[in-house]
């Protein structure tokens, strides 16, 4: 790995009421540009005095209609905000909506079919107001009861041609929500299993052309495949770095791995010291025979907890590879890092791990996307809450990695968390 520094950039304006203009100048501070083969990253601070300590919601989406993504983070049990970046280097902060209900999960989805990306969090969603720059979200509670949300995500699990949005929380269970045709009025509840703390995503791990739903260490079968009724499935595996809850509080991802055609599952530990990455082979395509991969760390040394995970293309190779970045309020051996795990064979079955940001800053709930419209894929991050001894002075962060290297197209697999 070679590194090379270059001027950084920090932002200067302060933080006042409506829009926050974040423009970046130069400064003393450094910044690096790291050179790992086809990965170059630049790092830059999006707000460096977010207005809040638990930040736990995270989004990417076009919610301005300019063509590009922006990003969306948000305070526990608080305000939701938007990001937009303009060039050259500049980000505002907007207002998007108040009193969120959900604990950590986000969604961004057209729920009114007015062709506007909306918000859903926890049991409420934000109806995009056309005007997002002069008007914030309006807010509707399609579920009152909906209480401790930790992962939502949307799929279409009834076969409807429609998105459906599923959550799981702390205070309930893994379910799915019918989006009626009036979204105004409650959404129609449709169980799908317990809950653990973290670690839900879709797609079809039979091969029979409906999606089936991932929780962490088991998976959900959707067996008439209109989301009627769900058969309970476990992995069969054990991960290693915890027991208790914290053993399948995991972040996942379903992606064809290895390239045989067959939907795998990808696995981070999120609430632990020691974290690991692992991957599920689904043997026989029909998740019936799994086998359990560690990627082994790429230096000795326990790693904070991978509270990100994005699973794609990173290279332009052709395969998956894997993103995840290590969170700070539970500091490993070293100060947190931001690392990409290289498919080198296509196969899943050799990795090379690359630590494409390594300034004493981590990241929560990291959102990919090409957030400054040049055809590659960056990555934006905020935190869960700040450790004292990070690189921005113990204060709360948001951070933007830019894609240097023109690799990693936009191309997303089955499931974004």
């Amino acid at each position: 790995m070679t590194c090379q520094d270059e001027a950084g950039f920090v932002q200067s304006s302060p933080f006042g009421q409506g829009p926050v203009n974040l423009s970046f100048e130069e400064d003393k501070g450094r910044s690096r540009v790291c050179t790992l083969g086809r990965f170059r990253y630049r790092h830059h601070y999006v707000d460096r005095e977010f207005p809040g300590q638990y930040c736990g919601q995270s989004a990417a989406a076009d919610v301005d209609g300019d063509g590009r993504p922006e990003l969306i983070f948000g305070i526990r049990y608080g305000d939701l905000f938007w990001y937009d970046w303009e060039p050259p280097g500049q980000w505002r902060r907007y207002l998007l909506g108040r009193d969120s209900p959900s604990d950590v999960g986000a969604a961004a989805l057209d729920v009114d079919g007015d062709g506007w990306v909306d918000v859903v969090t926890g049991g409420a969603w934000y109806r995009n107001s056309r005007d997002p720059r002069r008007q914030p979200f309006e807010r509707f509670v399609f579920d009152p009861e909906l209480k401790a949300v930790h992962d939502v995500v949307v799929g279409d699990v009834d076969g409807d041609g429609r998105p459906e949005v599923l959550t799981m929380a702390d205070a309930g269970n893994l379910r799915w929500y019918k989006i009626p045709a009036d979204p105004t009025r409650p959404w129609i509840r449709h169980d799908i299993g317990p809950a653990v703390h973290a670690g839900a995503s879709v797609g079809d791990l039979d091969g029979d052309g409906d999606l089936d739903v991932v929780r962490s260490d088991v998976w959900f079968e959707n067996v008439a495949g209109d989301g009627s009724r769900w058969v309970l499935h476990p992995f069969g595996v054990h991960f290693g770095g915890a027991s208790g809850w914290e053993e399948n509080a995991t972040l996942t991802w379903v992606a064809d791995v290895n390239g045989d055609g067959h939907l795998d599952v990808v696995v981070a530990e999120a609430e632990i010291v020691g974290a690991q990455l692992y991957r599920l082979e689904n043997l026989d395509g029909r998740g019936g025979a799994w086998r359990l991969h560690e990627l082994p760390p790429g230096d000795p040394g326990r790693r904070g907890p991978y509270h990100s995970l994005y699973v794609g293309d990173l290279d332009g190779d052709g395969d998956v590879d894997i993103f995840s970045c290590e969170a700070e309020d539970f500091p490993g051996d070293l100060p947190p890092r931001w690392f990409i795990w290289e498919n080198l064979d296509g196969r899943g079955g050799k990795w090379r791990e690359h630590v494409i940001l390594d300034q004493g800053l981590g990241g929560h709930g990291a959102v990919a996307g090409d957030f400054d419209g040049d055809g590659d894929l960056d990555f934006c991050a905020k935190l869960w809450t700040a450790r004292p001894d990070n690189a921005n002075g113990g204060r709360m962060h948001v951070d933007f990695l830019k894609n240097l290297g023109g690799a990693g197209r936009h191309r997303p697999t089955e499931r974004q968390p």
